[in-house]
């Protein structure tokens, strides 16, 4: 009989509520700015941020699936950080060294979700008491 290493699946539980609460903290950024310009049209970044929102919810719901080690939360949880990295490409080829600095440190959590993610596929054997 096997297990999974459950420190795996808390450790990609932890990144991807990192990765909510950052999407959450982009949309209160998101708002400010909305707030602050002029000449922009109120339902685009409302929108916007509805969507981003229910993004952050939905990886929300996969942390605590991978929190709870259940395998459904796994090809989510694969396929948010497929995203996350994509995200962080793009902005690494932004302009500013800060969107790049952004797109650095992005990319490193995802790379860091995916190496989660993909050990909670190898499964360790049960070892002997000793």
């Amino acid at each position: 009989m096997t297990t999974q290493p459950i420190g795996m699946w808390r450790g990609a539980a932890v990144v991807a509520a990192v990765e909510a609460a950052g999407l959450v903290v982009y949309c209160i950024a998101l708002a400010v700015a909305a707030l602050n310009s002029q000449g922009a049209t109120v339902s685009a970044p409302v929108v916007e941020i509805i969507i981003y929102l229910i993004f952050a919810a939905g990886i929300g719901l996969i942390a605590r699936g991978m929190s709870a080690a259940r395998s459904a939360a796994r090809p989510p949880y694969l396929l948010a950080q497929i995203f996350v990295l994509i995200v962080a490409y793009t902005l690494f080829v932004g302009d500013g060294s800060t969107v790049k600095a952004f797109g650095i440190g992005i990319g490193i959590l995802g790379v860091i979700g995916m190496t989660f993610g993909i050990l909670t596929i190898i499964k360790e054997p049960d070892r002997e008491p000793s």
